[in-house]
């Protein structure tokens, strides 16, 4: 069965079947907008004073109840004229208006937000990353960037911007832990290409090091570096932050200060007579060795030896304090 099919992440295009609604020169009309606002929740209601503030807020308007009917009106007569089957698809009700119908609607920014919500309910781990992908896929880049001027669309681009942000942030972690460095270079690199200088590169330079790519790596700091200079190095606070950030962990490749000392770290010992590893029993054997040493109980310590093969320290003849 057909649906009409409607994207709004990253430009605008809606469809049914084979058929495109051009909206033709009016594709930012009122009445164009009014059918995308309806589009970001198809099936629910909206006031008529919130649509009447999201289309004419930033304009003088005598008769805002008039001029928002004759929108209706004039979608009313666009969709009838439109490749979708005839039918009544706007419902005013008491104030509330709808698109309704007999088929079946999809929209990106409607299945974004419910896997925004899905998100935020779900406890499994493993379950989260899913939805996360699935919503990452969805964000196509910004939420109508031709309207890009208009307050409604500001809001809910930034909006939109702050769930993906959310959630790409919470699968990169999870990809990290997995250890599933190639996929979280591919969801960094395509989320630096979608919202660059967000911090994305720092997630894909560091998945690229942890890959052994260090070239790309240096070509990917380059190339920031250089579109940084070209735009005449003016960048907010928290992107000097991220751009430092990425050029230490260029400097520092082999990881930072807590990730090198938790490869340092001991694992808990089994149960012994000293309770530790061998590494960790002879750190602490020369240690008090030389705190011996230096109080002058070396004599003590000469008979002592230890043997690499048998793993273990000898007293080859009786000490005597």
């Amino acid at each position: 069965m057909n649906k009409l099919s409607v994207k709004m992440f990253g430009g605008f295009t809606a469809s049914y079947g084979d058929e495109v609604l051009t909206f033709g020169r009016q594709r930012n009309s009122k009445f164009g907008q009014l059918f995308q606002i309806l589009m970001t929740r198809p099936g629910q209601g909206f006031s008529k004073e919130d649509i009447a503030e999201s289309l004419y807020g930033q304009e003088e308007v005598e008769d805002l109840n008039a001029s928002l009917n004759n929108t209706i009106f004039r979608l009313r007569r666009y969709l009838e004229a439109s490749p979708l089957p005839s039918g009544d698809y706007l419902m005013l009700n008491a104030g509330v208006v709808r698109f309704e119908g007999q088929i079946e609607v999809e929209s990106d920014v409607w299945c974004f937000e419910n896997a925004a919500l899905e998100f935020e309910g779900e406890q499994d781990r493993h379950r989260k990353a899913e939805i996360c992908e699935k919503a990452c896929e969805l964000y196509q880049g910004e939420f109508l960037p031709q309207l890009s001027n208009e307050q409604w669309v500001i809001e809910k681009s930034r909006n939109y911007q702050n769930q993906y942000s959310r959630m790409l942030k919470y699968l990169l972690r999870y990809l990290k832990d997995e250890g599933d460095y190639g996929n979280m270079e591919k969801k960094a690199a395509r989320a630096a290409r979608l919202n660059p200088y967000e911090e994305w590169e720092i997630w894909q330079v560091e998945s690229l090091i942890a890959l052994g790519r260090h070239k790309e790596a240096g070509n990917v700091y380059r190339k920031l570096a250089q579109r940084v200079q070209e735009a005449g190095g003016f960048l907010s606070k928290k992107q000097q932050a991220w751009f430092r950030r990425i050029g230490d962990r260029m400097r520092r490749p082999e990881g930072s200060e807590e990730e090198i000392s938790k490869c340092l770290m001991e694992s808990v010992p089994p149960d012994g007579a000293y309770a530790c590893t061998l590494p960790g029993f002879l750190d602490c054997f020369r240690m008090l060795k030389r705190s011996l040493v230096r109080g002058g109980y070396f004599g003590l310590w000469s008979d002592f030896v230890y043997h690499p093969g048998r793993k273990r320290i000898l007293c080859e003849r009786p000490a005597i304090l």
